[in-house]
């Protein structure tokens, strides 16, 4: 019985952390690296479906998207300019989309109304940075007609010597958002993935040589100064991350034009550096298999990414969603599991760690496919007399970034946590220094354990308890509040989740010393620990006050009050026989018990062996 009961403790406190197998947690505020600016994402191509549902569906999914108390509080949205219905080449119904202009500096305004909903629900919600970006110019203006491309058919679509007439209908239609919608673009993004050729493709698309793109900035730059716009022109929204220092020959053979390359040759050109905003934009897709991309894409990338970094631009990942996926099994296949809300949870990780991205914005935030590209999903498109709201875990993964990073916010030193096959750690501290979030993503079947050690906090200041918040494949874990507990115990971290912990950084020298609640109370270890039978609990107050003594989970769950009343000073022992609030004796494992005197609390760890 004794080995028995030996191998039990010896497996229990492997568990725990107090062998090898523990994460320690290293968060340095003195330690910072990129300020966050938003969590966001788009509203291709679903929006201007969407935005025709009666008003509280609609309700819905933007407190969902943008909400803090109710949804995921994204802090930026995408709002796509459509290039006009195409439907002799675009044959999908929700991939081509209206657009304004009806002639040369001629627009029909009452155009885009759905997706405009959403523009102004998202601003009612609080979100004040919009992105406007654009697929492909209007038909009038390419060289096939269309709003994709034709093979062959220039190096962009659009025509020659068109760049001013592009720019005025852009501007134009920035100018009319600010003036008469009271809605000002913090940026626009006049081209994307123009790596791609698009030839055909069942959306809109269109490819542009560097060239093309520096033709673009500078006619756009020009018109955005006459017409007096503050909106920046973001740059390019590059389709994967190799084509910022790679040159993509195989257009180059085809047009006769300098395709890739893009820090180099177009975000460095001088030509342009100076017209552009100073954050550069891209997506993460084909970069998140789990050998041979993850890291190793990013890496490489970091590096030729480090000398604008210290020039003070920053790097935005504006759009990703699952094509290829971790192990190249591609994005067919709905999935409103952990599954796919852990792999997406692991590509923001690296690209806020690795990447130091400063912003991380999903592709189609509604998206009605059976396909891992959404964070709502709807079966709209194939029923129109269903205007159903379908919740994927993806939504709350990401949820667990930006509902709790809001902008301003640091990334700062945290190691001991960056294991893409098991758990994986990042912190953040708030722009008044008065708050932490560390979000861990634990992609592994088993539970871990993380003690956190905390370094540099200024004099006076503490953190007292952290509070997690929980995504994982359990119903009701969708962004739920757990328990709070005491820093210093450390948390077990669920297998396969996400969760973020949120604390407080108090000031000892603000602490209100007329409060009631006693200065000096102390809290013993257990004895026997661990135990199988019943162990004693010990504690001591300076004076009589009202009390609670409580056993919880290591997921914060209330397990049993063992006392709740008033006591008096001096010491006491209390016991506590291994049983539940229905008086059920609860299975082994590692518990914690807390002595809670008003706002004050002190917690302890305990091993129970049946």
């Amino acid at each position: 019985m004794k080995k028995r009961v030996h191998k039990i403790l010896l497996i229990l406190c492997m568990h725990i952390g107090l062998f090898a197998s523990t994460n320690t947690i290293e968060i340095d505020l003195n330690v910072q690296y990129q300020e966050i600016d938003n969590f966001g994402a788009s509203d291709c191509w679903s929006m201007q479906k969407i935005g025709s549902w009666i008003s509280s569906q609609k309700e819905k999914v933007a407190d969902l998207l943008f909400s803090v108390e109710e949804g995921i509080g994204l802090s930026a949205w995408r709002f796509n300019l459509g290039a006009g219905i195409n439907h002799n080449r675009i044959h999908h119904p929700w991939r081509t989309v209206e657009t304004f202009e009806i002639g040369q500096e001629e627009y029909d305004w009452t155009r885009q109304e759905e997706e405009r909903w959403f523009l102004n629900a998202a601003k009612e919600r609080g979100v004040d940075q919009f992105i406007a970006f654009v697929n492909s110019p209007p038909a009038r203006m390419t060289r096939n007609g269309f709003t994709n491309c034709t093979d062959g058919l220039g190096s962009t679509n659009l025509k020659g010597g068109y760049e001013t007439q592009y720019a005025t209908y852009l501007a134009d239609i920035l100018k009319h958002f600010r003036d008469e919608w009271d809605i000002e673009f913090n940026q626009i993004s006049p081209v994307n993935e123009p790596q791609w050729e698009w030839n055909g493709g069942n959306q809109e698309g269109n490819r542009a040589s560097n060239s093309d793109i520096i033709g673009i900035v500078n006619a756009l730059y020009t018109k955005l100064r006459e017409y007096e716009l503050d909106t920046e022109i973001s740059l390019l929204e590059s389709g994967n991350l190799n084509s910022w220092y790679n040159e993509i020959e195989y257009l180059e053979s085809e047009y006769g034009k300098t395709y890739g390359d893009y820090l180099s040759s177009v975000i460095n050109n001088p030509l342009i550096k100076d017209k552009i905003c100073h954050h550069f934009v891209g997506h993460s897709y084909w970069s998140d298999r789990l050998v041979g991309q993850l890291t190793e894409h990013r890496q490489s990338l970091f590096m030729k990414m480090l000398p604008y970094f210290t020039n003070g631009w920053k790097y935005w990942m504006t759009e990703y969603c699952i094509l290829d996926g971790p192990l190249g099994e591609g994005g067919h296949g709905r999935d409103l599991t952990i599954n796919t809300a852990l792999d997406v949870a692991r590509v923001i990780h690296y690209d806020l760690t690795m990447l130091r991205a400063s912003a991380w914005q999903w592709w189609t935030a509604v998206s009605p496919e059976d396909y891992k590209d959404g964070l709502i999903y709807t079966d709209y498109k194939d029923n129109p007399n269903s205007q159903n709201i379908i919740k994927s875990k993806t939504l709350w993964a990401l949820g667990n970034y930006s509902r709790y990073i809001r902008p301003g916010f640091i990334r700062v030193g945290c190691a001991g946590a960056s294991d893409k096959y098991g758990l994986m750690g990042s912190a953040y501290i708030s722009p008044d220094s008065d708050k932490i979030v560390i979000v861990f993503v634990n992609v592994s079947n088993s539970n871990q354990f993380v003690e956190l050690n905390l370094s540099g906090l200024n004099d006076g200041k503490f953190v007292d308890e952290f509070t997690p918040v929980v995504t994982s494949n359990k119903t009701g874990d969708d962004l739920k509040e757990y328990e709070s507990f005491a820093a210093n115990t450390g948390y077990e971290i669920p297998s396969r989740s996400i969760v973020t912990l949120i604390a407080d950084i108090s000031d000892s020298n603000h602490i209100d010393n007329q409060s009631n609640t006693p200065v000096n109370f102390k809290l013993f270890q257990n004895y026997p620990n661990p135990f199988n039978n019943g162990t004693r609990i010990s504690y001591y107050l300076s004076e009589t006050n009202n009390i609670q003594i409580s056993v919880y989970s290591l997921l914060g769950e209330c397990v049993k009050t063992i006392f709740n009343d008033k006591q008096e000073s001096g010491e006491h022992i209390i016991d506590w026989n291994g049983t539940n609030n229905n008086n059920e004796v609860v299975g082994s494992g590692v518990y914690l018990y807390a002595l809670n005197i008003g706002e004050s609390r002190k917690i302890k760890k305990m091993v129970f062996i049946q």
